[in-house]
């Protein structure tokens, strides 16, 4: 049977559990989430257009000064009109983005597959899973990942750390999609990084978001865009630890609108290496890597350099 065509037996996700009770605001939440997937996708796809216009129009709100803050520091090279008009972009993006993961939450996992349309770069996955030593898929916050869950979870059961937002509503719905999968979720604590770190000496698979700012003692200062910043250094120390094959994955909104394309590409070589900053480095290199692809589509909304060596916080 070719591996593009492989299915593995479904197992419902584990260690994510939705709240004894929900308040009127959840359930609220919850309820115009499922609205939302009710409709068509590129219904779904122009509102969360004009949400990101309207949002852009205000230049003195806080996601469009800290979008345009963050590709003024990334993009040094481009012009103020770059920067103006990737703001308008880039927030257009992230409103889409939040209704295609309501799209994708509320429909079955095979409404996600079937919008999956291309996959590049598969060769890299296919050897990663070939080599037995396990994966970590590193996965920025790029694009709309949520899509590409259904496509890993015909080939893997990942092991994988959330940690619960502060909408219980929303976490409620997400635990119901993922339950549909073969995920085993797991908390963003001691208790979880050692469940990975099982996982993957056993030859198992996880995907980590590696973008997020750790606490000052979970990272290290490593260069991202050029800029000396605040860096989690969970996935080199796993890497190191391990041996384990790491790999980037991302799936992007096609330019013509019709679904998504999911790129597989391989990770920095330098990821596992014994110093954690080499890794981490190396880390924010691949990363840089997959977003310029498409910077648009990266979700600049994200304070990424509020805790950097050689600046002031640029958000204030």
């Amino acid at each position: 049977m070719p591996w593009t065509m492989l299915r593995l037996p479904k197992k419902r996700a584990r260690c994510m559990t939705q709240p004894a009770t929900l308040t009127f605001k959840d359930r609220l939440s919850i309820a115009l989430l499922r609205f939302c997937a009710l409709l068509p996708l590129p219904v779904l796809q122009r509102i969360g257009r004009l949400i990101g216009r309207l949002v852009a129009n205000f230049t003195g709100s806080g996601p469009s000064r800290t979008v345009h803050a963050n590709l003024q520091l990334c993009f040094p090279d481009k012009d103020p009109a770059w920067h103006r008009q990737m703001t308008r972009t880039s927030l257009q993006s992230t409103g889409m983005t939040a209704l295609e993961f309501a799209k994708t939450w509320g429909m079955p996992p095979e409404y996600s597959l079937g919008m999956i349309r291309e996959v590049h770069g598969a060769e890299h996955f296919q050897e990663a899973l070939a080599a037995g030593k396990g994966v970590i898929a590193i996965v920025p916050h790029w694009g709309t990942w949520e899509f590409m869950n259904a496509w890993l979870n015909q080939y893997v059961a990942p092991v994988i750390m959330y940690k619960p937002g502060d909408q219980p509503g929303v976490d409620a719905m997400v635990a119901e999609a993922r339950s549909r999968l073969r995920t085993t979720v797991v908390p963003t604590d001691e208790s979880g990084v050692r469940a990975t770190f099982k996982a993957l000496r056993q030859g198992g698979f996880t995907a980590i978001l590696p973008d997020h700012i750790p606490q000052e003692n979970g990272g290290v200062q490593a260069p991202f865009f050029g800029i000396t910043t605040l860096t989690g250094v969970i996935v080199p120390k796993l890497a190191s630890r391990t041996g384990c094959a790491v790999i980037q994955l991302a799936c992007i909104r096609r330019a013509d609108g019709d679904g998504f394309t999911v790129h597989v590409l391989p990770a920095d070589p330098d990821i596992g290496h014994d110093d954690v900053v080499v890794g981490a480095t190396a880390m924010n290199r691949s990363m840089e890597q997959l977003i310029r692809m498409a910077p648009e589509q990266y979700q600049w909304t994200y304070k990424r350099f509020k805790r950097n060596e050689s600046l002031p916080n640029p958000y204030r």
